[in-house]
């Protein structure tokens, strides 16, 4: 899933910061333009 799209966009662009990369994950979210741990809203 998750991780081997990853490895397609490492491939597909190689030149890419792997470290940056590394810190893809789908329990990520973006807020103001910065990834994120994702939480749960509050009052959920």
């Amino acid at each position: 899933g998750f991780r081997y799209a990853l490895e397609q966009v490492r491939i597909i662009f190689p030149d890419l910061d792997t470290e940056r990369l590394g810190k893809a994950d789908a329990l990520n979210q973006i807020v103001d333009g910065r990834l994120v741990p994702f939480t749960l809203p509050e009052g959920q």
